[in-house]
């Protein structure tokens, strides 16, 4: 039996909905059990040690171990059971990430670019944010759901007579792309700064570190960046725009911890 059209329009138009429906909320789909994922990095972090170089920069690891520690004592007590594992990989680029389970790499070029430890703070607290509200399992869990509604395009166009399977699905795969999985993405590095700059603040960082950081990487990007909406990543001016808005309340946030700090070494305040 033929597929119909207009039954097929519907279907298409039902999946890019319900896939924009996803996207847009505050926290997306995860499908896969957390322990899997934090399994699966521990083994592609270790591979990364052995087959990229590692920095001995004495300077470069004692910086990243204390800004790395000094966040992540912050969020401990939100994510149990998390060890840690900070690695310099010896690298020009201008980059770090983050793996489930607590897995983060900065590379030697954004140290170099970084000038003190309240701009290193920036990227950790940022890669930590990643960690902490899991958009590693989320994003792999959209594109599950990706690409089981591309396999119902699929399926729908194959059976019309009038639509070209190969058109449809290139269709869907620009569309959910462009539409779908770039926003979602481009959601959770908005959600990771500004998660990041709270984190931050929260160590006794200096929150206006964000725009300074921010404002030279987007003097490294030399205007070599793609469009926005190609992107996985914000534009830096968005970003620093962003920031700017959030660090009055990283300072509230910041002034909050202090006192909670001096009214708990003085007796006040329990643990």
């Amino acid at each position: 039996m033929k597929f119909p059209v207009r039954r097929f329009k519907g279907l298409f138009a039902s999946v890019l909905l319900g896939a924009v429906l996803f996207s847009g909320c505050a926290s997306g789909p995860q499908l896969l059990p957390e322990s899997y994922l934090e399994n699966m990095a521990a083994g592609q972090f270790a591979q990364m040690q052995q087959e990229m170089p590692v920095s001995r920069n004495p300077d470069h690891n004692a910086q990243v171990q204390r800004v790395g520690g000094r966040l992540a004592a912050v969020v401990a007590d939100e994510m149990p059971g998390i060890e840690w594992e900070f690695v310099v990989f010896d690298d020009p680029s201008i980059n770090a990430f983050a793996m489930p389970g607590g897995k983060v790499g900065v590379f030697s070029g954004l140290i170099e670019l970084a000038d003190s430890d309240d701009e290193l703070a920036v990227v950790i607290g940022h890669e930590l944010a990643h960690v902490q509200q899991r958009h590693a399992n989320q994003r792999l869990s959209a594109e599950l759901i990706r690409m089981g509604l591309g396999v119902a395009v699929a399926y729908g166009a194959s059976r019309s007579d009038r639509i070209d399977p190969n058109l449809a699905m290139a269709a869907f795969g620009l569309g959910t792309q462009v539409g779908v999985m770039l926003p979602f993405s481009r959601h959770h590095e908005y959600e990771a700064d500004y998660i990041g700059l709270l984190i931050m603040a929260r160590a006794g960082y200096d929150p206006n570190a964000a725009v300074t950081f921010w404002e030279k990487m987007e003097a490294a990007s030399d205007g070599g960046r793609v469009p926005e909406y190609l992107s996985t990543h914000p534009a830096p001016g968005n970003r620093i725009a962003r920031l700017k808005a959030a660090i009055p309340e990283a300072l509230r946030e910041q002034e909050h911890a202090e006192a909670q700090a001096f009214l708990r070494e003085r007796g006040m305040l329990g643990d």
